[in-house]
C-alpha cells in the first residue's frame, strides 16, 4: 500500500493525552465473525468469498462489500447482501463474541489517565453490537464509526474527526491499531500509532508505527506516557 503525505509534523515531547482504539481485530476478535457472516450472506446468491479474499479486500484494503460485489458478481444487490450479513454478524456476535487478549485490562488500566475514544470504519449498528457483546461501551468518551466520516481508512479522516471532536491536538493522540491500513491512517492524521498485529494482519506493512507490540498486553500506560518522550 502506498505510504500517503503526513498531514503537520509531532513535535518532539508532545504529551500524550488521548487514545484511540480501533475495534475489530484490536479489542475484539471479530475479523473471523465479519467474514463468516459474509459468506453466508453471499452463499444465498450462489457467490463464494474465501478467508483470504475477505482478509486481503477489508482488513488489509479498507474496501467493502459494494467494491466486492461489482468486481465479482455485479449482478447482486449489495445493500442487500450487506442487510443479510449485518443480520447474521448480530447473531453471531451473540454467542461468538470475545475480547482479544489484554484488551479489558488496558480500558480498566488507561480509564482514569487518558481520554480514550473509539475509531472504528465498521458501520454503526456493528460497532454497537460489539460493544454490547463485550459490555466495554462505557469506557469511550467519543465513538466514531465509518458512517461518521466521508472517507475511511486508510484516510486519516475518522482520526482527524476524533481529535477535533475530543478538543485535542493530533500530536497529543496515540491510536492503536491491528492493521496497516489503521497506521496508515494514524501516519497521515499526524499521530503516533502502536501496532499490535493478529492473525488477519501479521504481513502487513508496519513500519510507519511508532511501535509494534504483539499483543494489548504488551501495552501500558507507562508506554503510553513514554511516546510523549519520542
Amino acid at each position: 500500500m502506498k505510504t500517503p503525505p503526513r498531514l503537520g509534523t509531532i513535535p518532539p515531547g508532545a504529551m500524550i493525552t488521548t487514545v484511540i482504539f480501533d475495534l475489530d481485530g484490536l479489542l475484539a476478535d471479530t475479523e473471523p465473525l465479519h467474514c463468516r457472516a459474509y459468506q453466508i450472506a453471499l452463499s444465498e446468491h450462489g457467490v463464494t468469498l474465501t478467508e483470504s479474499d475477505y482478509a486481503d479486500h477489508w482488513v488489509r484494503c479498507g474496501k467493502g462489500i459494494v467494491d466486492w460485489v461489482g468486481m465479482h458478481c455485479p449482478d447482486v444487490n449489495p445493500h442487500a447482501v450487506r442487510a443479510r450479513k449485518a443480520e447474521y454478524y448480530l447473531a453471531l456476535l451473540g454467542s461468538s463474541a470475545r475480547p482479544m487478549k489484554g484488551a479489558l485490562e488496558l480500558l480498566t488500566a488507561v480509564r482514569f489517565r487518558k481520554k480514550i475514544a473509539l475509531a472504528s470504519s465498521s458501520y454503526r449498528d456493528a460497532v454497537d453490537g460489539v460493544l454490547s457483546a463485550l459490555g466495554i461501551a462505557h469506557f469511550f468518551e467519543l465513538i466514531v464509526s465509518g458512517l461518521d466520516v466521508a472517507q475511511v481508512k486508510p484516510a486519516p479522516d475518522i482520526f482527524l474527526k476524533v481529535a477535533a471532536r475530543m478538543g485535542v491536538k493530533p500530536s497529543e493522540c496515540v491510536v492503536l491499531e491491528d492493521a496497516e491500513k489503521g497506521v496508515l491512517a494514524a501516519y497521515r492524521a499526524g499521530m503516533r500509532c502502536i501496532a499490535v498485529p493478529n492473525d488477519y494482519t501479521r504481513d502487513h506493512d508496519f513500519s510507519r508505527a511508532t511501535r509494534v507490540c504483539s499483543s494489548l498486553a504488551e501495552v501500558t500506560p507507562q508506554l503510553l506516557d513514554s511516546l510523549g518522550e519520542t
